[in-house]
């Protein structure tokens, strides 16, 4: 036998971790209260990527089908973008809850890799409770089978007190055949006889497998909008959102300001003379008051919600990894009628910062506003602080030793900034140009060269100045990014001189 070469060359593998990705900004959201559909307390979402599952799901002549074939009419839409249409649920009324079963999730499991180890064993055993009663469940043959389905069958056939399924995903399912609070579960154990299949089949404690128990009848109440905002974000990551339902003003101050705390475009419509008024009790004017700038505001006289539906859905199209992909709201075309107004309307609704969608020489528009900002604004820098925030992360968790307490160790920080904001450049949401604010960092000069080659400019500060705590708690110098928008054009004067 030859010597190992272990003996001269050791070898080790310093293998990176799993990255964060960053949000998915063109994750946009419906919300409707339609209770007979699929969706309900329970079941809060679901991805949709086209308008006749929608109506399917939700029948032909629903709400929710007629918004989704506006949001899915819109192009490009987000699903052009890499997004998806969530369909989620406001509890607008009260809602009876039946019965639950408990319920043993198993693990996600490979076909290929367990039917094989199964097709060995034909004296399989597990323990599990059910409803406080141990079900011993032995003599799993499984010799015959030849898929999970396969499995499931046999599993079906042994377990009393409960029924067994296979998930979509592949998970071993064991339902309580009983329904409330007596209705229990437990994970699969060893009885200590036959071959254990409990870990196998991922229904073991520590597999990735969970329980949960079953819970009587009840009866909720109707929550707030922003209650079903909070309770679908716990759920997926949406960074748009529009309610089929016309929120009053009371509750539209609650969400602008929950837009603004949960970093989440919020896009509604506004009908009425009164919402074109500067006026403090005009809603959209006092949202404009506060700077509520998540909170995304058009206007239709005909009170047509879906205008919001649409402009949400042509908002959220941009690939930040491609060139000159950022867009600008300003006479873009949606999938709605477009409305006349009056050159009053128009200014009117410009200085309170609505945005209104009508027609010029015949031609569909969007007009904006940028009074609480621009849409474009907000959706890029949204985009843009999660990258810096992502990026950062993933340069400490994905180096596989450490990143130093130095001045390399910071430049790689620096460099990582410099490489995300460069991104942005290229998409065009940043551009070179002349700094015209009078705050600054670092040299002047060299701030400014920056600011007028790249559009950008990166700066940490100085490991020397660090206080002794900041470096015993192991913190970088700050590291401040200044950035050049690169705006848009929506306007210009020509001047024409003639000469006879």
């Amino acid at each position: 036998m030859t010597a190992s070469i272990n003996n001269v060359i050791n070898v080790q593998l310093l293998a990176s971790g799993a990255l964060a990705a960053q949000d998915n900004m063109n994750v946009v959201a419906i919300m409707t209260s339609q209770a007979d559909g699929p969706l309900n307390s329970a079941n809060r979402y679901e991805l949709y990527s086209n308008a006749t599952d929608v109506a399917t799901a939700f029948g032909s002549n629903s709400d929710a089908a007629a918004y989704a074939n506006t949001f899915f009419g819109t192009q490009p839409n987000p699903l052009n973008a890499g997004g998806v249409l969530v369909m989620g649920y406001w509890r607008s009324a009260s809602e009876n809850v039946a019965a639950s079963a408990a319920v043993l999730n198993g693990a996600q499991l490979s076909e290929a890799v367990v039917v094989p180890q199964l097709q060995l064993i034909s004296d399989g055993t597990f323990d599990v409770d059910i409803d406080a009663s141990t079900v011993n469940v032995t003599g799993l043959d499984f010799q015959a089978v030849t898929t999970l389905a396969g499995a499931v069958t046999v599993l079906d056939t042994a377990v009393t007190g409960g029924t067994v399924t296979l998930s979509t995903d592949n998970r071993i399912v064991i339902t309580s055949d009983t329904t409330g609070v007596t209705s229990l579960i437990t994970f699969a154990t060893d009885p200590a006889s036959g071959t254990y299949v409990g870990s196998l089949l991922a229904i073991a404690s520590g597999t990735g497998a969970t329980t949960t128990q079953g819970a009587d009848a009840s009866v909720l109440s109707l929550e707030t909008k922003d209650a079903a905002l909070d309770a679908l974000l716990a759920l997926v990551n949406y960074k748009g959102v529009t309610f089929i339902d016309q929120p009053t003003d009371g509750e539209r101050a609650t969400l602008a300001a929950w837009s603004q705390a949960n970093s989440v475009l919020q896009y509604d419509t506004f009908s009425g003379a009164a919402y074109l008024a500067v006026d403090p009790t005009n809603a959209a004017w006092a949202i404009k008051l506060a700077s509520q700038t998540n909170y995304r505001m058009t206007y239709s006289t005909a009170n047509n919600r879906k205008l919001a539906t649409s402009y949400m859905a042509r908002n959220h199209t941009v690939n930040f990894n491609a060139e000159n992909s950022a867009i600008t709201m300003h006479l873009k075309e949606l999938s709605v009628a477009a409305e006349d107004y009056s050159q009053t309307d128009i200014d009117a609704a410009k200085t309170v910062g609505l945005d209104i969608y009508t027609t010029i020489k015949d031609v569909p528009v969007v007009l904006t506003s940028g009074a609480n900002d621009y849409v474009d604004n907000r959706y890029n820098l949204l985009s843009f602080i999660d990258a810096i925030q992502t990026d950062s992360f993933n340069l400490l968790k994905g180096t596989a030793t450490k990143v130093p307490q130095t001045t390399p160790g910071v430049n790689a920080l620096v460099d990582s900034n410099e490489q995300t904001t460069r991104r942005y450049v290229r998409a065009g949401v940043f551009a070179p140009g002349t700094w015209t604010s009078t705050d600054f960092f670092g040299d002047k000069d060299t701030f400014d060269r920056n600011i007028e080659q790249n559009g950008f400019y990166v700066l940490a500060g100085s490991l020397a100045d660090q206080s002794p705590a900041s470096r015993a708690n192991r913190e970088s110098p700050v590291i401040q990014v200044a950035v050049k928008n690169a705006g848009a054009i929506h306007s210009a004067d020509i001047i024409i001189n003639f000469n006879e």
